[in-house]
């Protein structure tokens, strides 16, 4: 959840009633809701430090601080007389339009659509553009809804060397105005694609994939025919953007399990090997920028604040004064504004090595339909500008040098890279690396060869291509040629992995195909050693096993 220096803790509540009705009203929102929505006095939340960790942090408006609680945030305090208010629901303060059950979803975009027209409208999409489209279901939830994803380019069928770009939209299910924006750049781009010199240009040559409705039980919480009344939460109550991995707070930072959405989604990205993403939210009006969860800044500081800008100053200068100025400039760092724990932002950025961004694009969570139309028009170049930032930066191919076989290799930028901004090349040996303006010196390795460093020179809004072939190390070689000195068992293996040595093993590291560290121990210069990897996902594992004579890497499988 977001942490916020200034608050944490508070006791009591006051309302228009007395205090007991006060507590029966929010005790019969949160059975027929599952969560409320909450103020509380900014004078009362500095004075109290410590408890309102289970509180979602919404926004600060006129003295007070809005949150959204679930029945375990309000059991954590105790409901008596003091300066806390039960506040409207925001999905509840307008009733907006919604499509026709006998009308089809039309270029006016007018309205908003049922659950069934929503996935009937992402089929309809790849049915029409067949070439050019095609449809995913990343994965079904309990309720039966799916959270679905269009793919779109000039190559969808097979594997391609593009760099993979997302866009995703309504995590928090009552912020509806990027659901009709996704849905409405799919159709852009789809229609466009044989017209527009600009579009075809980003679909052939990024591989891009948008996902309109990340959590479909929230936004359809009355049911599947209508938004009104969307909650922010999931079925079960969670906030879905507390409920990541995070760098700084550990792998529950919000002590729940990981939700049937936060594992789809989890799943996917492992799958793929975006280089850059966006997620939309509404009810503020900024561009938000890592890290949410901790104060050091990134290292592609210059480049966040350089393309956040863009968006910012596009959209001010397509939409009437006022839009899009939250700060006065349109952006923030997210840990400035305010800090979250267990986000998807810093999910991607630290554990993906992918450069994602939060957008935020209306102040209002549940827009008018009359005016989606509007904000459309604010937003799109500044989308378009956003998903072309995929294309700039250093760029290449990195293969071995006798064979010309791709290389899995690590790409670092020296005296830059900090927290997880290095990146990884594909199995087909491309990389993608967004970076601002500057001349850096570039490390390329890889496991059994030689590394590479070389000085290279960016340009914003350029792509910098730099091929690279590594030689073996005969001395990684010669190294690798004493693993049969080392046992690996079972392989594949389900919960317990076994190492059996004739050299005394100092330590071990287990990383995933992307390259990313999840596990590490010293062991004490044993020759066997037992690890317990129920914990890890399904797939292909590399383990880097340390030796008196060398570093030894083995392949196994987890089922």
């Amino acid at each position: 959840m977001r942490k916020l220096l200034i608050i944490a803790s508070f006791i009591l509540f006051i309302f228009s009633v007395s205090a007991q009705n006060n507590e029966d009203i929010i005790k019969k929102q949160l059975q027929e809701r599952g969560e409320v929505y909450i103020s509380i006095s900014e004078v009362t939340a500095n004075k109290n430090k410590e408890s309102l960790i289970f509180f979602d942090y919404d926004k600060s408006e006129n003295n007070r601080l809005y949150f959204y609680a679930n029945k375990k945030a309000i059991n954590s305090i105790k409901i008596k007389s003091v300066d806390i208010r039960l506040e409207a629901i925001p999905s509840l303060l307008n009733t907006v339009a919604m499509l026709d059950n006998a009308e089809l979803f039309t270029s006016n975009w007018d309205a908003y659509p049922t659950y069934e027209q929503y996935d009937s409208i992402m089929h309809k999409f790849a049915s029409d553009y067949p070439q050019i489209c095609k449809f995913h279901n990343l994965g079904s939830l309990q309720s039966g809804r799916k959270i679905m994803a269009i793919q779109l380019g000039d190559s969808i069928d097979f594997d391609i060397n593009e760099p993979q770009f997302l866009y995703t939209s309504t995590m928090h299910g009552d912020e509806t105005v990027g659901y009709i924006m996704s849905l409405r750049l799919i159709e852009y781009l789809l229609q466009n694609y044989n017209s527009n010199a600009r579009v075809k240009y980003l679909m052939d040559n990024v591989d891009i994939w948008i996902n309109p409705l990340a959590n479909p039980d929230g936004t359809y919480y009355t049911g599947n025919s209508s938004v009104n009344g969307a909650k922010r939460y999931n079925m079960n109550n969670v906030d879905i953007n507390r409920n990541f991995p995070d760098p700084e707070d550990g792998p529950h930072p919000d002590g729940k399990t990981y939700q049937a959405e936060t594992q789809i989604f989890m799943n996917f990205a492992d799958s793929m090997r975006f280089t850059m993403s966006a997620n939309m939210h509404s009810g503020a009006e900024v561009v938000n920028y890592p890290w949410d969860t901790w104060s050091q800044l990134p290292a592609d500081d210059d480049w966040w604040v350089r393309v956040s800008k863009m968006f910012a100053d596009t959209a001010q200068y397509n939409s009437p004064n006022g839009y899009m100025t939250m700060f006065g400039t349109g952006y923030t760092n997210g840990y400035q504004w305010y800090s979250v724990w267990g986000g998807r932002q810093d999910y991607m950025n630290f554990f993906k090595h992918c450069r994602e961004v939060t957008l935020e694009l209306s102040n209002t969570k549940l827009l008018a339909e009359s005016q989606l139309q509007d904000h459309w028009n604010y937003l799109r170049p500044s989308l378009l500008n956003y998903l072309q930032e995929v294309t700039y930066g250093i760029r290449g191919k990195i293969t071995d040098s006798i064979t010309g076989l791709p290389l899995h290799a690590k790409i670092e930028i020296l005296n830059h890279d900090i927290d997880s901004s290095l990146i990884y090349s594909s199995d087909s040996g491309f990389y993608f690396r967004p970076i601002f303006a500057g001349t850096y010196d570039v490390k390329y390795s890889a496991n059994g060869y030689k590394s590479k460093i070389f000085s290279i020179s960016a340009i914003n809004n350029s792509a910098i291509i730099k091929d690279v072939q590594l030689a073996t190390d005969p001395d990684a070689i010669n190294t690798n040629e004493n693993s049969n000195n080392i046992l690996l068992f079972p392989n594949p293996v389900i919960n317990i992995l076994n190492i059996k040595s004739d050299l005394a093993i100092s330590s071990y590291k287990i990383y995933n195909t992307l390259g990313s560290l999840i596990m590490h121990e010293n062991v004490n210069n044993s020759s066997r050693v037992n690890i317990n990897v129920s914990d890890c996902k399904s797939g292909v594992y590399f383990i880097q096993i340390e030796t008196l004579k060398g570093s030894i890497t083995h392949k196994f499988l987890k089922n």
